[in-house]
């Protein structure tokens, strides 16, 4: 947006524009101000939400933990567990983390407090936290005698390549099929490896300290499927991708092109913004105007709002007009978003006979 440009044609003190001599900004200022303002507005658009998401998670997280600490104190550590486990995932702490040791301590799941508590007693010595670092090796030695154990014993026969051992969905390696330590109560062994059909088994493990071994049996081979009916689906699936892929296309581009009209709209305000701020500064101070009486200032502060308007509306239109354009082609390029319907025609075969089906 071009401003009309309101010479000085200084004679003994008067000029014909609002701004008197030597008065006149340099271009680079109003540049600086231009870039400035809007770094500023797009720093202060993506950190707000960013920060306002995270200091969500820090208010439900301490909420948690503060009701976690009331259903401990009232005896009611299997309702104050779950909410010390959402609190230790919404902000992870070593404080949140020892609580939830002690609460999974007093209601014997012996492996998940076991294990808390010695987390707690590393991130306490790399925190120099030696209070903590004694109290939570005190309470995971009382537990260690208390820990029951699945051995996993994998026959010869059983052991293929790639062969996978998974404890209530947690893979364990081969050096802790001696003896991996668990929570009483049921849990649950799965053994796969590629080409053969899992094999899942259920046990029992009620008595502190006990050892109960598990046998992996030899999988079974996955029936192989024919080339045939292996082909139809991987092509199915990938029209599914392509169309999944053009509706995200389509969708992307009405976000985009919204943010340009959008854009746009807000350069066209701040045009008329900045025109009607030049009209009133040429109002303000009528030839004849002499510097630095009131009415030239006045006409001075006006004229500096309808530079910066017009700069913001020249920035905008621009940056609207590209983004409604690369909106509307990413919505028109995209390609089909849904298969096409399919539709069947009988009609009667020219003279009689047998039926004609078409599609």
């Amino acid at each position: 947006m071009h401003l009309r440009y309101r010479s000085p044609a200084l004679l003994d003190g008067v000029h014909r524009g609002p701004r008197g001599l030597g008065e006149r900004r340099a271009p680079w200022t109003w540049r600086a101000w231009r870039v400035a303002g809007l770094a500023c507005a797009f720093w202060l658009a993506s950190g707000s939400v960013t920060g306002v998401a995270h200091a969500d998670k820090l208010t439900d997280a301490e909420e948690l933990f503060r009701r976690a600490k009331g259903l401990m104190a009232a005896k009611k550590d299997h309702e104050a567990c779950p909410l010390l486990e959402e609190s230790q995932r919404l902000d992870p702490q070593m404080g949140t983390l020892l609580n939830l040791a002690i609460c999974h301590e007093n209601i014997g799941r012996t492996a998940s407090a076991w294990g808390e508590f010695r987390a707690v007693e590393q991130q306490a010595r790399a925190a120099n936290r030696e209070d903590r670092v004694k109290l939570a090796r005190e309470r995971a030695s009382k537990l260690e005698p208390k820990l029951a154990r699945i051995k996993i014993v994998v026959p010869a026969d059983a052991k293929v390549e790639g062969l996978v051992v998974k404890v209530d969905g947690e893979a364990k390696g081969e050096p802790l099929w001696s003896g991996v330590a668990v929570d009483p109560g049921t849990r649950t062994v799965e053994a796969s490896a590629p080409g053969k059909k899992p094999a899942v088994m259920q046990v029992s493990v009620d008595d502190a300290g006990a050892v109960v071994s598990v046998t992996v049996p030899q999988l079974e081979n996955e029936p192989v499927a024919a080339p045939a009916a292996a082909i139809a689906p991987d092509a199915d699936r990938m029209k599914d991708e392509e169309y999944a892929a053009n509706r995200s296309r389509k969708t992307s581009g009405i976000v985009v092109g919204a943010i340009g009209v959008a854009t746009m709209a807000a350069g066209g305000v701040f045009g008329v913004l900045a025109l009607t701020n030049d009209g009133d500064a040429a109002k303000a101070c009528p030839s004849p105007c002499f510097a630095g009486s009131n009415e030239a200032r006045a006409a001075d502060d006006t004229t500096d709002r309808a530079l910066l308007f017009a700069n913001v509306a020249n920035v905008a239109l621009p940056i609207g007009l590209i983004a409604a354009a690369v909106g509307g082609y990413m919505f028109l390029s995209a390609g089909p978003t849904e298969k096409p319907a399919v539709s069947a025609r009988i009609s009667p075969r020219p003279g009689g006979g047998s039926l004609v089906v078409s599609w």
